[in-house]
């Protein structure tokens, strides 16, 4: 198979499923992306001005414009549930030095079904039915719950401002065992402002000052508003008495789970069950559930399906179940499919305007090459 062929075959299963085809526009205002995406994200986007002098970005995915026409079509007026599907282009710098920067993603979005276990796996078959369409044979798939983290940490009954500090840390990319490790310090001098500041905005101003007055230029893939947010919930939890020590043994042990998904839901609920954290129970059983419905789906899978805590945290505006599937002759970077759930989207898209449970799952045609032996 070409990889257009390959495309054709794995939208033609999204098709099937009742899925209409669309292809979005190419470009977008830098600011969704920039705000939406993870930092690992960020920092491969395709980025320019335009005649106006606005920034603007390529399309790094499908996911992003294809949710905002939904969150369009439903801010207008429209209700009821929908899904779409595509083989179209997506730009981002390459994740690997023998990744194009332009490829295409086949793929399918739902939006407004429920937001369930069972939706949740029929997602993940709906993406491997394609993937068996385009005769290529899965080597491992990782998964994860983007939901587990903040429902323990929920169960912890720590105070709101620790709490929140805790699910910032965790989508951030070694974020929780920097928080942990590092002792607390107390903010110098010239950043008091941004804490005392009024508003998000005189705060912004405020850190941008000191850094100016340091002589500091800003590097990284966060933006300002992150940084002070992060900075001034740092803070607000260490008045509220930091992190204690047996919070600190619940997320060591929660970051511990690395194993298959069939056992996934077993430690976590061992994890629950030492710590007395019961109100943790329903996340646990949706994992738990997915899982048996997986297996009754696909159960030549079953074997292959590993489950990690922390998997996932670079996607930011993912919240739920997620999926990478690996093939061969590629890097644990570059799944020939991937899918997960993002039920905070829409309502993020459209500023509260619109609201939607949301899921969907793509393949890369030029990986699924590349998998089986042809291919750069």
């Amino acid at each position: 198979m070409t990889e257009a062929a390959i495309a054709d075959a794995a939208r033609s299963v999204f098709v099937a499923s009742g899925a209409r085809p669309v292809d979005p526009a190419y470009i977008m205002r830098s600011d969704i992306p920039l705000e939406l995406s993870g930092e690992a994200v960020r920092a491969r986007l395709c980025v320019f001005t335009d005649n106006r002098g606005n920034e603007m970005v390529m399309r790094p995915d499908l996911t992003l414009p294809v949710a905002g026409m939904e969150a369009e079509r439903l801010a207008a007026g429209g209700s009821g549930p929908a899904a779409y599907c595509y083989a179209a282009e997506a730009f981002r710098l390459p994740a690997a030095p023998d990744d194009p920067m332009e490829f295409t993603q086949a793929g399918f979005e739902r939006f407004g079904l429920n937001s369930t276990p069972y939706e949740d796996a029929e997602a993940f078959a709906l993406v491997h039915e394609a993937v068996a369409a385009c005769d290529v044979k899965p080597m491992s798939i990782a998964t994860g719950d983007l939901a587990v983290f903040p429902a323990f940490v929920d169960a912890l009954g720590l105070p709101r401002v620790t709490a929140d500090l805790l699910k910032r840390a965790f989508r951030q990319e070694g974020g929780v065992r920097a928080l942990l490790e590092t002792a607390p310090l107390p903010i110098e001098d010239d950043f008091v402002p941004v804490l005392e500041a009024a508003s998000p905005e005189a705060a912004e101003t405020a850190f941008q000052a000191a850094l100016n007055a340091r002589g500091i230029p800003l590097i990284g893939t966060r933006s300002v508003s992150e940084i002070v947010s992060g900075l001034r919930a740092r803070a607000a939890a260490q008045a509220a008495g930091g992190v204690p020590d047996a919070v600190r043994s619940v997320i060591g042990a929660l970051a511990a789970v690395n194993c298959s998904a069939g056992e996934a839901a077993d430690q976590l609920d061992a994890i629950a069950v030492r710590f007395r954290l019961s109100k943790a129970s329903p996340a646990i059983d949706r994992v738990a559930r997915r899982m048996e419905l997986i297996r009754d789906m696909l159960p030549d899978l079953k074997a292959i399906c590993q489950f990690r805590s922390g998997f996932g945290r670079r996607f930011t505006y993912y919240d739920g179940f997620l999926f990478e599937t690996l093939g061969a002759n590629l890097t644990d970077r570059q799944p020939i499919a991937s899918g997960g759930r993002y039920d905070g989207l829409v309502a993020g898209l459209s500023n509260g305007r619109a609201n939607a449970t949301a899921i969907g799952g793509i393949i890369r045609p030029d990986r699924v090459l590349r998998a089986k032996g042809r291919g750069a």
